[in-house]
């Protein structure tokens, strides 16, 4: 019997609301997540991808409830996070803790580094002494490869990557069950990008807290996760291991994703033309009837101006939506796809 996921999430929808066009017209809104569905267990890494504008951060703050979901649910514990007030959901700030991608922007620059490190016992564990509290901040740094000593400097004294050592030192020293990590390196060098990955990787090993690891860096996902979900313009195109996922992709998006990705390899070449999206996604305001991708598919068909593809279960552990995912997968590996 599978164990049961720590978080589930069904069919989440995040809106923002736009602004009234003319006065007393009705109320629109931008709908970012359009019923998003995913499970994540105890000690493994989901990886979402997607162009930038997809829903990837929304989905993530919709989890946390940082943004309030018009929609859907997100199960943590038995309980229905979305229908509790922000006074209820307080106990649960503990287990779910995120790493942002800005560092700077999400450390307090008037407190020390100690004190923000120590912030989260504070709130969480106020019963704890003080001299505890501060053997837990220094063992914490020490953990994340920081000298306990650089307690009493504040942010604006230390490096991008060493900033970023300090926002998961806040997210992990009490100890979380899931941490969602949103673009956490993309602002960083590429050395220093492996170091932070490290690190995650390491934490994850030795604590067995679950990451939602959000990125646009297939290389990394590749690295760190055992699964990877796919979204385009709020809603999920295709989900599965991340070998099967890497060395054929179902979806034709997933495919010009992988495509894009260099290699270390001077006969390849550069990404294949058929793969190549042209233009830029649609606004999320307006977007296409029937399968929101159809617009850049090379493959679409009159059948995709249609109803939604449903996102269906495959074998393996796979989801997919697309109508003809079926036609692509028959086509051998370095034929042409079926034509439209």
């Amino acid at each position: 019997m599978a164990a049961e996921p720590v978080l589930r999430v069904e069919d989440l929808v995040v809106e923002y609301p736009l602004p009234r066009r003319r006065p007393f017209a009705p109320r629109t809104a931008l709908r970012a997540v359009a019923g998003v569905s995913l499970e994540l267990h105890a000690g493994e890494c989901l990886g979402i991808v997607g162009e930038s504008g997809c829903g990837k951060s929304s989905l993530g703050r919709g989890i946390l409830q940082l943004v309030r979901p018009a929609a859907g649910r997100v199960w943590f514990d038995g309980v229905d996070l979305c229908r509790l007030s922000p006074r209820a959901l307080r106990p649960y700030r503990r287990a779910l803790q995120v790493v942002f991608q800005d560092p700077l922007a999400s450390l307090n620059p008037r407190m020390t580094v100690a004190e923000i490190v120590g912030e989260p016992l504070a709130v969480h564990r106020p019963e704890l002494p003080a001299e505890d509290r501060r053997r837990a901040v220094d063992a914490m740094l020490e953990r994340v490869g920081l000298r306990s000593a650089m307690g009493a400097r504040y942010p604006n004294e230390f490096s991008g990557g060493q900033r970023q050592r300090i926002s998961i030192a806040r997210a992990m020293i009490g100890g979380p069950r899931v941490l969602v990590c949103d673009e956490p390196v993309s602002s960083l060098d590429v050395s220093i990008q492996a170091q932070i990955c490290n690190l995650l990787r390491d934490l994850q090993r030795d604590t067995g807290v679950a990451l939602l690891f959000i990125s646009h860096d297939l290389a990394i996902v590749r690295y760190l996760s055992q699964r990877v979900l796919v979204m385009y313009l709020g809603r999920v195109m295709e989900e599965g291991p991340r070998a099967g996922f890497f060395a054929r992709p179902g979806h034709p998006y997933s495919q010009a994703l992988v495509g894009a990705v260099p290699l270390p390899d001077p006969d390849r070449g550069g990404p294949d033309p058929e793969l190549l999206l042209a233009g830029d996604p649609p606004s999320p305001a307006n977007p296409p009837t029937g399968c929101v991708f159809r617009n850049r598919c090379p493959h679409a068909h009159p059948a995709c101006a249609g109803a939604p593809p449903a996102l269906e279960s495959l074998p393996g552990g796979r989801r997919l939506a697309c109508h003809r995912w079926r036609e692509l997968a028959a086509a051998p590996e370095d034929a042409p796809c079926p034509p439209t």
